[in-house]
């Protein structure tokens, strides 16, 4: 092409830094117009066949990019046509890319595969292993799973008929029997759009009526000011300084008076009834209450010790409880093959390394502490998911007392 296309001039660039262009465009962001064909590549290297095309220029020399400069030139060469032939077609590969990203989050959900990474859930998998923002994590997900009853879903989105943000959206309120036209009704709309079919769909009851005072208004300033974003709705812990953080949730009646009474019980310890001091105290009993409770820390020792018991009782002896919470640090055990522990503290369960239906022995060197995510993977993988599927099912709802620390017993 460059020696047989007389159209194809670009001023101050040598056929070498071409040819490396086109090279890149195969490995990097602008693979699209290597894949898009000579035309869109013919349109942004014409050169000065279009210059009336061309980026603006400031001064007499061109607006500064945020790119390399070999990508800034690369860039300005394009004309508006080429820019915009070249845009669409990544916005079309990106579809197909975040696509098949869902069909693969979709598969590695249902293999569970999080679980063997040391991550306790698909949500923290995706957020610290593959990096993804809350949103993003979420949105994916959710769509994900229903892709996987929902095919449709997938396609709309390879396509460019529907964005990610609407599909979420819509995801929970899709079914076998409406999904099609459901689709077809959001095809091309916006996320404001979508959200008024699903209002319709499945209406939410109309807030009540509240009286408020505004704030007093103040005088316009002289000089128009740039609006401000809108403010994200506040999340109940936030950080406002390096060690500082806001606590907000709102309360009942009654519980305000009970704030209103530990103020005043504590009135000898704390005058002015600080209510972050208060709440400290009152989590410190908590938390001491619970420890006791689930993994008896704190609960006085009676007789020696025991490090191995051989019984067909599941409970586990207060002393071993203790001794496992203290050496796993009250943080799930599970690491992966590549030495990354689980991160997960929440809902630990004591696990028998060798099964308990198996040895009837509780071992303190055969216990650990695991989540309830890792508590369920390995009991799969010692016993077979079949079998701890039917386990589930005749257990009822949940798989665990949430008030014990020790596992189910499969």
């Amino acid at each position: 092409m460059l020696a047989t296309d007389p159209s194809f001039r670009l001023t101050g660039f040598s056929r070498e830094e071409v040819r490396d262009f086109r090279a890149g465009a195969r490995q990097g962001l602008f693979g699209a117009l290597a894949c898009g064909g000579s035309e869109i590549f013919r349109l942004g290297l014409r050169g000065s066949a279009d210059r009336k095309n061309a980026l603006p220029r400031v001064w007499g020399r061109r607006k500064s990019g945020c790119y390399g400069s070999r990508m800034e030139q690369y860039i300005a060469s394009l004309s508006n046509d080429a820019l915009l032939a070249a845009t669409r077609d990544l916005v079309r590969r990106s579809c197909s890319i975040e696509a098949d990203l869902l069909i693969h989050l979709g598969e590695i959900d249902e293999r569970k595969l999080y679980l063997d990474r040391a991550y306790s859930s698909m949500f923290t998998f995706c957020t610290r292993e593959l990096r993804f923002s809350e949103g993003a994590a979420y949105n994916r997900i959710l769509v994900a799973r229903v892709a996987r009853k929902l095919p449709a879903l997938i396609e709309a989105l390879q396509s460019g008929r529907a964005h990610l943000a609407g599909l979420r959206l819509l995801a929970p309120h899709l079914t076998q029997e409406n999904h099609e036209k459901l689709l077809a009704k959001a095809a091309g709309r916006t996320k404001d759009e979508i959200a008024e079919i699903v209002a319709a769909l499945a209406p939410r009851p109309a807030p009540p009526p509240t009286i408020r005072q505004l704030p007093e208004r103040r005088s316009l300033p002289l000089v128009e000011l740039p609006a401000k974003a809108a403010a994200p709705p506040p999340r109940p812990i936030a950080p406002v300084a390096e060690a500082t953080y806001k606590v907000q949730f709102s309360i009942s009646r009654e519980f305000r008076d009970e704030i209103r009474e530990a103020q005043d019980l504590l009135r000898h310890r704390i005058p002015d009834g600080d209510l972050a001091m208060i709440f400290r105290v009152a989590l410190d009993e908590l938390v001491a209450k619970v420890k006791k409770e689930r993994f008896a820390v704190g609960r006085k020792t009676r007789g020696p010790a025991e490090t191995s018991v051989e019984t067909e009782s599941r409970h586990v002896p207060d002393a071993m409880k203790r001794a496992v919470h203290e050496r796993d640090g009250g943080r799930c055990a599970f690491v992966d093959d590549r030495g990354k522990r689980c991160e997960e503290r929440g809902a630990l369960e004591i696990d028998h390394v060798d099964g308990f239906a198996r040895t009837h022995r509780h071992e303190l060197d055969a216990l650990r502490l695991l989540c309830g995510a890792h508590n369920q993977h390995a009991a799969e993988k010692m016993y077979g998911r079949a079998h701890m599927d039917s386990a589930r099912q005749r257990a009822g709802p949940g798989t665990s007392d949430p008030g014990s620390a020790e596992g189910p017993a499969p």
